[in-house]
């Protein structure tokens, strides 16, 4: 039986148009629109258990199709699942640094484990952009490495954890993102040419079965003048014909007024992608930030509305052919079948599950943590009664989907397990108030503007060296936030979560000898 055009479409426009959480912003969209949101805002449902509550009572709705929700946790920057206490991973780059195809299998495996402990089957991860030097701003400690090989093998390693384990993998963003200057969730940001290498990740993923691709929203000149999801030669003769994928193609974010303005509008973008070649159009994050007033829900859902009335007008102008909707719908059915979440699978407990990912979370952080500069200072020798005083710079900018930049600075406290008189002060404190001849300075975001090498932490190191002290600098972040620094030591630790941060401290003191090594070609000290 064939399926009417309007549900086929449903089946590719993603949120869907169900009501994931009850409560009267539910209701009230039903009553307007017809149709719920088909998210789940972090206001609502504030823990990883509540959220298995949620998606238990939703898998169970008659009639449903197993349930499949999206999700980013990449580890690092991005992580949806960012209540406090839950065990969060450093980033991908953390990964290249460690450089261990075992341990990449590991992380997938764990993260895929806390997901579907909360009814989460489909992770908009592994990133297969290569890392460049200066860091692409939408990328940084988000790329593996800036090594083709390298990013490969452990993308693929990545993928295989994850896909094992019962979660759909996506590689994104094809072609890549290595060399694209600006944030292209800014502005649409164009390249000539990929850099050498771009497609061998994700050739290597595809190889390894992923189960999705997402494309992005940057023009490649030498692919097609024209961002790539709106590229029929970079979707269907790139991806699908010349690397064979045959699974879901997925697009960047088109609720993003960049990515869609360059098409006329949301309505237009989604009939552009699908043209294309893609089969899942996303208009929003199934797992949403939450403090975000009905208005906004209520802008969701009319533009999902508006996207699906396009699609429906374009396929009866016979713009698009029903053929051509069909396979995008059973490609979607395919992987729903085949990752979905249903009453009769097991999920894993969130409690193992949790206390997994936090054990794989610090082998990855011991395993990453790469002295940049001066391993012959450490460890730190300090007498019992010298001080060491730490300086957090402050995040800088507003990268709004970057939940790390709301980790807890606990750096203080774990150096204090280590030695006691550890001062916290603020960034600028006069140079004679110190109490102390070592100061380690850290931050996670310092740089005052994208593409820039001068960070604040930067200036803050080289204030305190005019002053005479000892200085430690730890980039818990982009590794960029490190250049140009004169610090005597200089570290980098891919995150700002816990388990980098417990790993700094024992490298700085010698329990733990740093192994990492830079998997970014072109940075120098």
């Amino acid at each position: 039986m064939q399926l009417p055009v309007l549900e086929l479409v449903d089946l590719i426009v993603r949120p869907g148009g169900g009501a994931l959480v009850g409560g009267e912003r539910e209701q009230r969209l039903q009553r307007r629109w017809g149709q719920g949101s088909g998210r789940i805002g972090k206001d609502e449902v504030t823990s990883a258990p509540q959220l298995r509550q949620v998606t238990g009572a939703a898998c169970r709705i008659p009639q449903a199709l197993p349930l499949l929700i999206s999700v980013n946790q990449e580890g690092g920057r991005l992580n949806a699942l960012d209540w406090p206490h839950v065990a969060q991973m450093p980033g991908h780059q953390a990964l290249g640094a460690a450089g261990e195809s075992g341990l990449a299998e590991q992380v997938g495996a764990a993260l895929a484990g806390q997901l579907r402990a909360a009814g989460l089957t489909w992770n908009l991860a592994p990133v297969c952009d290569l890392a460049c030097w200066p860091s692409t701003p939408a990328v940084g400690t988000r790329a593996l490495s800036s090594d083709p090989e390298l990013a490969a093998r452990l993308a693929a390693a990545f993928v295989r954890g994850l896909q094992r384990a019962g979660v759909a993998g996506t590689a994104k963003h094809f072609p890549g993102l290595g060399g694209v200057r600006h944030d292209p969730h800014l502005a649409i940001s164009a390249t000539d040419r990929l850099l050498p290498g771009a497609l061998v990740p994700f050739q290597a993923a595809v190889q390894a079965g992923v189960a999705s691709v997402m494309v992005g929203s940057h023009v490649v000149r030498e692919l097609e003048d024209c961002p790539a999801l709106y590229s029929p030669r970079t979707v269907t003769g790139l991806l699908r014909d010349q690397l064979g994928f045959d699974g879901v193609i997925v697009s960047e974010n088109l609720s993003i007024p960049a990515v869609h303005a360059a098409a006329g509008g949301i309505a237009q973008a989604a009939v552009r992608a699908v043209l294309a070649g893609v089969d899942v159009v996303m208009l929003d994050s199934e797992v949403s930030r939450g403090q975000q007033p009905t208005r906004i829900w209520q802008a969701g859902v009319r533009r999902r509305a508006q996207v699906v009335q396009a699609l429906v007008c374009a396929v009866a102008q016979g713009r698009i052919s029903r053929a051509r909707l069909e396979a995008s719908a059973a490609r979607v059915l395919r992987m729903h079948a085949r990752f979905g979440l249903t009453v009769d699978r097991r999920q894993p407990s969130w409690a193992e599950a949790d206390a997994v990912a936090g054990a794989v979370a610090e082998r990855l952080a011991r395993q990453a943590v790469t002295v940049l500069r001066g391993r012959e200072l450490l460890p730190l020798r300090l007498g019992a009664s010298q001080a060491l005083a730490t300086v957090r710079v402050p995040v800088h900018g507003d990268r709004r989907a970057d939940s790390a930049r709301h980790a807890p600075d606990a750096l203080p406290t774990l150096l204090r397990e280590h030695h006691p008189a550890v001062l916290a002060q603020d960034v600028g404190t006069p140079p004679d108030v110190a109490a102390a001849g070592t100061v380690v300075v850290y931050g996670y975001d310092t740089r005052p503007g994208p593409g820039t090498h001068a960070s604040r932490a930067a200036a803050e190191v080289a204030r305190l060296k005019a002053a005479g002290h000892h200085v430690v600098h730890v980039a818990l972040g982009d590794v960029d936030d490190a250049a140009g620094s004169p610090a005597d030591v200089l570290i980098a630790a891919y995150s700002p979560h816990p388990a980098s941060l417990r790993a700094v401290a024992e490298v700085l003191f010698g329990h733990l000898r740093a192994a990492g090594a830079l998997p970014l070609a072109g940075a120098e000290w």
